[in-house]
């Protein structure tokens, strides 16, 4: 997420995130779109925080794991618990939307054009941490390539968001 961003969340929510305003390792690891999503549930746990300052949480982890946030607090308590199940299931609705949009440009765009187009960058700003669309969106591409160059061009593709090389270095060091 935007710094900017991180800068309001930290202002806005002293309580909720004290460990990550001055420290650069805790970072809220969240594409800028779910920004209003992650302000109204900070919000909402806030007031809870202020209300029963005895059972005070503070936000450990923000981030998107394999397309769900991961919202960590550092207390389990059933009501921020909840709050956090009820924001985590309105993402899910609206990136499943965004993901339907993804694949339908992907259905309608040719091998070559794919590579010219907007449509991975705009999947890498808005659901990078979720490689299933992108091998869906590879594999829309891989069914129209013709010429051996749009193959190669996909297998760098593959290569360069999906990693494989890393794990297949990391296969060979286990062996």
């Amino acid at each position: 997420m935007d710094q900017l961003l991180q800068e309001n969340l930290f202002a806005a929510f002293p309580l909720l995130y004290k460990h990550f305003k001055g420290n650069s390792q805790m970072q809220i690891d969240c594409p800028d779109d779910l920004f209003e999503f992650i302000f109204e549930l900070s919000s909402k746990i806030e007031d809870f925080n202020r209300r029963f300052p005895k059972r005070r949480v503070r936000a450990m982890k923000v981030a998107m794991e394999s397309g769900e946030l991961a919202f960590g607090v550092h207390r389990k308590v059933f009501t921020v618990n909840k709050l956090i199940a009820a924001t985590v299931s309105q993402i899910r609705v609206y990136r499943r939307s965004l993901k339907q949009a993804l694949l339908e440009r992907a259905k309608a765009i040719g091998t070559t054009a794919l590579f010219g187009s907007s449509l991975l960058p705009d999947w890498k700003r808005l659901m990078p941490d979720d490689t299933d669309t992108l091998r869906k969106i590879l594999g829309f591409a891989e069914k129209r390539a013709i010429v051996p160059q749009d193959h190669a061009d996909l297998a760098n593709w593959y290569k360069k968001f999906l990693n494989i090389d890393k794990s297949k270095k990391e296969e060979n060091a286990i062996l």
